[in-house]
């Protein structure tokens, strides 16, 4: 039988315990919050940019402009955002899920941009070839690490080895919701 001051000791360590797991979770509900504040900051511009080019595009009937043709090749680009962590519910799973079980495509025929690195290594773990690697992007992503993948794709594109490109990533609603999407 645990003597009193076993007790008392036992007890303290969990009151310590407790301390650093309420410490940790306010730090993580800050990191949530502006994260969440950023993302919200960026949603207004790219659904107005996308609705507007959607809009030009409907109206103005048969334009023949390379970038809005498939191309001739039959690999697919993904860019494939994902986190650098785990314990993120189903932020990375889900994501994952939706490239790998698109019926649509041969996995032979997909390269992968990978922005984190937890899809990454899910999907070269199961065969899939990881075009480039770009985990640090995912810490402090700029315009300019945007571009410059941009043009290495957009360029790959007009020398026929891609015929498509894709961008799989997780839109958030709220914290419990988290829908992944493929544009």
């Amino acid at each position: 039988m645990a003597s009193m001051r076993d007790i008392k000791r036992r007890r303290a360590s969990i009151q310590g315990t407790q301390q650093i797991t309420k410490a940790m979770k306010l730090v993580s509900t800050v990191k949530l919050q502006r994260a969440r504040s950023n993302a919200e900051k960026t949603k207004v511009y790219f659904d107005t940019m996308y609705r507007t080019v959607g809009s030009i595009l409907s109206r103005v009937g048969c334009i023949r402009h390379r970038y809005l043709q498939p191309g001739e090749s039959e690999r697919k680009a993904v860019i494939l955002i994902t986190s650098n962590r785990g314990l993120a519910g189903g932020y990375n799973s889900n994501v994952i899920k939706l490239v790998t079980r698109n019926e649509e495509w041969d996995p032979a025929q997909l390269d992968i941009y990978s922005i984190g690195s937890k899809g990454r290594d899910y999907l070269a773990h199961h065969g899939y070839t990881i075009r480039e690697d770009l985990q640090e992007v995912m810490e402090a992503p700029t315009y300019k690490d945007a571009s410059e993948l941009t043009s290495r794709l957009l360029q790959s594109f007009a020398a026929g080895e891609i015929g498509e490109i894709y961008l799989a990533y997780t839109f958030f609603k709220n914290t419990v919701t988290q829908e992944p999407r493929l544009i």
